[in-house]
């Protein structure tokens, strides 16, 4: 396992090279002037852009600035951000918690919701609640982010005041800590309450996504041998669905939700901007309008190496979930 994942890491470099190479071109073709933004287009002087474009070495040719960029990338410097002067590493490290907290509560919403709905649905197929299961996940994925935040904010917001509408005054853990220190549990009840609304839009897709996959692999998983042999030997049949079946079912659940937690932290940019929240989704929206080169090219080699982690994990979890399965 210690050599497939070394082997693993390598492969890792030439691709993250050429994901660099690609979006750092991609970004450079954006119509767009960046000096021209920074000063204002009434503002803006041919002199004063020249200058600044000097400056920022922007005048010069794109494999230079490409170079220039690898060259940083390598010692782990971002650059420094167009717009306000500030280092993109430090930048993307304030926000980055909060886009990994809202990603991960979107996965446990949606694994919470998913996973015994597709359960239950498997046992009872064909029938009411089946169907039900079956019509909430058709909803799930065909409702956009943008439409499903607009509305639950609306309703749980604005109509029923039970949530707060936006924004991140606290911290999940922050929240936790000062529990634990001071036993006072409001800060916790804050964050979770501000949690809940932007968790749930974005992992609404997830939950649709999941509970058909588990409901598919629930229906093959039941059907085999040692499952009928299990029921045979006269074990209860919630043991025989949690213990024998369900475990052998999450295998491609694993693979999914391995796959859509970059693709969640990507697909965050929507959810943040609509609830207010400090993420790297924001800072990247932001920073496209303001054609802040270096945040965007960091925002996005930031999610393009998570993913590549992500989908390590998620080999390294099959090992561990079957153990039939061994890398070499």
């Amino acid at each position: 396992m210690g050599r497939y994942i070394a082997r693993r890491l390598l492969a890792m470099v030439p691709l993250l090279f050429g994901i660099s190479v690609v979006i750092f071109t991609i970004i450079r073709l954006v119509p767009g002037d960046p000096i021209v933004i920074m000063i204002g287009v009434e503002q803006a002087t041919p002199d004063e852009i020249v200058r600044l474009r000097q400056v920022l070495g922007l005048d010069q040719p794109i494999p230079v600035q490409y170079l220039k960029f690898l060259r940083r990338v390598v010692t782990g410097d971002l650059g420094l951000s167009l717009a306000s002067d500030e280092p993109v590493s430090r930048l993307i490290r304030e926000r980055l918690p909060a886009t990994i907290e809202l990603t991960l509560a979107a996965i446990a919403v949606a694994l919470a919701i998913a996973i015994p709905a597709g359960v239950v649905s498997a046992i009872r197929k064909y029938t009411v609640v089946d169907t039900a299961g079956t019509v909430a996940a058709l909803l799930g994925i065909s409702m956009p982010n943008f439409w499903l935040g607009v509305m639950l904010i609306f309703l749980f917001a604005l109509r029923l005041g039970w949530l707060p509408a936006s924004g991140r005054p606290e911290s999940l853990v922050g929240g936790l800590v000062t529990l634990v220190t001071t036993g006072d549990p409001s800060a916790l009840a804050t964050a979770a309450a501000h949690l809940v609304l932007p968790a749930v839009t974005l992992g609404s897709a997830l939950a649709a996504v999941i509970t058909r996959l588990t409901r598919s692999a629930m229906l093959e998983v039941i059907g085999q041998d040692y499952i009928r042999t299990a029921r045979a030997k006269g074990l209860p049949g919630p043991r025989v669905v949690l213990r024998h079946a369900l475990r052998n079912a999450l295998i491609p659940v694993v693979t999914v939700v391995g796959l859509e937690f970059g693709a969640l932290l990507g697909g965050a940019v929507i959810t943040e901007t609509i609830f207010a929240w400090p993420g790297i989704g924001r800072l990247a929206i932001r920073s496209i309008f303001q054609r802040d080169f270096p945040v965007v090219q960091g925002v996005v080699l930031m999610i393009a190496v998570v993913r590549i982690c992500a989908n390590l994990a998620v080999d390294v979890l099959y090992a561990v979930i079957d153990p039939r399965i061994r890398y070499q």
